[in-house]
């Protein structure tokens, strides 16, 4: 069960200030002692589901390292185990997928210091992933649970997308920057 304490963002994507509020969570959260790996999770045929690979997308055009899952190779239900396998060992795993909930949490983001359980609202029962979670709330969930995340809002899906990407990208490169002693100021 994920408590208060585990968020370290929470915030409708259209909020005032929520690039620089979520680029120092990211900022604040990813250790520079830890190679960071984006875990880019769902698949490119659904409107909802293309939260994680897009943002994959996205975060290669803006050339971060250590992207896993884009919309034109997508990790999914059918191959996470087999991109697991493949983290490097002792990285920093960011996992990035899209969620189901409440008609109230629509355009929600949040950043949780848990691990992601991906599938869960298609109920797949998978291992969980990633040090930090960031999840994007795209529809309601319910008894239909794959029409909703096919029905979600491309809007929703690729603001938040197109946030996230943006703000891990200037994280790190403020963290690059800090650690070469030119940015001294945060």
């Amino acid at each position: 069960m994920t408590t208060r304490a585990d968020y370290l963002f929470l915030s409708h994507f259209q909020e005032k200030f929520i690039f620089s509020k979520l680029t120092r969570a990211f900022y604040n959260e990813i250790p520079g002692s830890r190679e960071p790996i984006f875990l880019c999770i769902g698949v490119d045929r659904s409107a909802g589901d293309c939260f994680g690979p897009l943002t994959g997308t996205l975060l290669r055009q803006m050339r971060v390292p250590n992207v896993i899952g884009t919309l034109d190779s997508p990790v999914h239900a059918k191959n996470i185990e087999e991109a697991c396998s493949s983290l490097v060992q002792g990285s920093y795993v960011v996992a990035i997928d899209a969620s189901l909930g409440n008609a109230r949490d629509i355009g929600f983001l949040a950043v949780k210091r848990t691990p992601l359980y991906p599938g869960k609202a298609m109920g797949k029962n998978l291992p969980p992933v990633g040090d930090i979670s960031v999840i994007l709330n795209v529809n309601v969930g319910g008894i239909a649970n794959y029409l909703f995340l096919q029905n979600a809002s491309l809007h929703t899906v690729w603001s938040g997308a197109d946030l996230v990407a943006r703000s891990i990208a200037t994280a790190l490169y403020m963290k690059k920057k800090k650690a070469s002693g030119m940015l001294d100021v945060l």
